[in-house]
């Protein structure tokens, strides 16, 4: 039998400062497909279409009330989260290196209580997400420039080019 690897710790920086023991909680974007519905004469079922992607959010959660981010609202600014993962069987970790890329447009402040921790909620509005494991890259999305590639295949290049871009 073999143990899954696990995320087991991670990093995250912000405009390049670490927040490691600072940062408390991370979410990644979903990725996801917005499709529509075509259902043509002789099917028998409707097939999902594929329309671009929907938009993408990451979200960090920060122990302190740190200066620095909270003046970034409203601002595009860059944040690298690295989780690593590891197995049961030895001591490697592997690296993921998720780099992102949008406007700061949530700052949840929480609520105010006596002797409770009050952390800080930000929100990225994300158009640039690439993944990376171990040097691998796994995909890269650019909203702006028309990017999207995974696994190595850029699945808009047939339509920039009919597009002239």
């Amino acid at each position: 039998m073999q143990y899954p690897r696990k995320i087991r710790d991670f990093n995250a920086y912000i405009d390049g400062v670490s927040y490691a023991g600072r940062a408390t909680e991370a979410t990644l974007p979903e990725l996801k497909l917005e499709t529509e519905g075509h259902r043509g004469a002789g099917m028998d079922a409707p097939l999902a279409v594929e329309m671009g992607m929907a938009g993408m959010q990451a979200m960090i959660t920060l122990a302190e009330w740190t200066v620095e981010p909270i003046k970034f609202f409203g601002a595009r600014r860059r944040m690298v989260l690295r989780p690593i993962e590891r197995g049961e069987a030895d001591y490697e970790a592997s690296a993921f290196i998720a780099s992102l890329g949008g406007r700061w447009s949530v700052m949840n402040f929480s609520d105010l209580k006596t002797g409770s921790d009050v952390p800080i909620k930000l929100t990225l509005d994300v158009d640039y997400f690439r993944l990376v494991k171990d040097g691998d890259e796994l995909f890269e999305i650019d909203v702006q420039a028309g990017r999207r590639v995974i696994g190595g295949v850029d699945q808009l290049a047939a339509t920039r080019r009919a597009m002239g871009i």
